[in-house]
């Protein structure tokens, strides 16, 4: 298994003008705020001895006028560390703008490389 939330964390912190966390938002007062979650953590190659760790993360982002700016920023922060977005929506919501992404990478576990 290969802990890679913390490398998010302060990836995402690098985009100004929001708040970050691992959770839901507990106070829509600090919008816009990106939340992030693991979805998945997995050996890839199912082999006992975990060279590979197939990972996918959930981002997502909340804004009371438009997402699409910080999306656009968060894309460039997963893709500069070879995350690949396989999904991305609008959520409908009739009280803020909310927007979910979802990126996959497979982590190398001794040079710390991604590969798709």
């Amino acid at each position: 298994m290969y802990d890679i939330k913390p490398q998010i964390f302060n990836l995402l912190k690098e985009i100004e003008g929001v708040t970050i966390s691992d959770a839901y938002p507990k106070d829509w007062s600090k919008l816009p705020h990106i939340s992030f979650y693991e979805l998945l953590n997995r050996d890839y190659l199912k082999s006992g001895n975990e060279v590979l760790t197939e990972i996918v993360i959930q981002i997502d982002i909340w804004h009371r006028r438009s997402t699409g700016a910080i999306a656009k920023a968060v894309d460039e922060k997963m893709s500069s560390i070879g995350f690949r977005r396989e999904f991305a929506a609008d959520i409908p919501d009739p009280v803020v703008k909310h927007k979910t992404m979802r990126y996959r990478g497979i982590v190398d576990k001794k040079n710390l490389l991604v590969y798709q």
